[in-house]
């Protein structure tokens, strides 16, 4: 995937994974910092390429280039391989669209303590690069996997995994739910919800009240609010 400026290159670098090649403009890694990225990446195997601005710039997918790109290699992991783990709270993104929305969504996931985040079939790619800037690093220190549905359904069932369905037409509120773990909370597209073949196995399906006008909250809003209150409620 590609990665682009120095702090998210730090979060690379911080996270053991490879960089395969990293296109610098030396102007603007000029100074301590940018030095240091440098030494970093080639100690860690990188090749470096020392490029003209506008070639970054050309490189770049970003309106201001920060005058560094990177191609970094990321080996994805198999959802069974996460299911062992104590204390388990995957964060199920089902067919969500918004890039936006999975990075915030993976960087929340990360910031509120959870295990892993699933983006089912139909999710935007996790390694796009407007993803990859949203999650600021947290795509580097959290599991994310991707599976079809119906698989996940049977994995997640199979490891008894208690999975909570996100719905604004929810039997109960968030406040109310149990969030005991093994926990896989479901997060649906933005426009049409949860895929039916959750609903049919949730546990429970889960409301956040809305007191004002608005039809429903944006789903990485919706997702801070769960994963805080699993957080809240579990042991410390």
């Amino acid at each position: 995937m590609v990665v682009e400026g120095v702090r998210m290159l730090e979060e690379v670098l911080d996270a053991g994974v490879p960089v395969e090649v990293l296109v610098y403009d030396p102007h603007a890694l000029a100074g301590p910092r940018g030095e240091a990225l440098l030494d970093r990446a080639r100690r860690h195997g990188a090749r470096l390429v020392t490029a003209a601005p506008h070639v970054v710039a050309a490189c770049s997918q970003v309106d201001t280039p920060q005058g560094v790109v990177a191609v970094v290699e990321r080996s994805p992991a198999a959802l069974s391989d996460l299911l062992n783990v104590a204390g388990l709270v995957v964060v199920v993104a089902d067919r969500l669209q918004d890039p936006g929305n999975l990075g915030t969504i993976i960087r929340t996931a990360d910031a509120a303590g959870a295990t892993a985040v699933l983006a089912t079939r139909g999710t935007v790619d996790p390694s796009n690069p407007k993803v990859v800037r949203a999650t600021m690093g947290s795509l580097f220190h959290l599991p994310v996997v991707t599976a079809p549905a119906e698989e996940a359904v049977a994995l997640l069932r199979q490891h008894g995994v208690r999975i909570l369905v996100a719905d604004q037409s929810g039997a109960i509120s968030y406040e109310e739910a149990d969030y005991h773990a093994p926990l896989a909370v479901v997060l649906g597209n933005e426009g049409e919800g949860p895929d039916p073949v959750w609903r049919t196995v949730a546990e429970a399906t889960v409301r956040i009240p809305l007191y004002g006008r608005a039809e429903s909250l944006n789903v990485a809003v919706a997702a801070a609010l769960l994963l805080y209150e699993v957080r809240r409620t579990r042991p410390t």
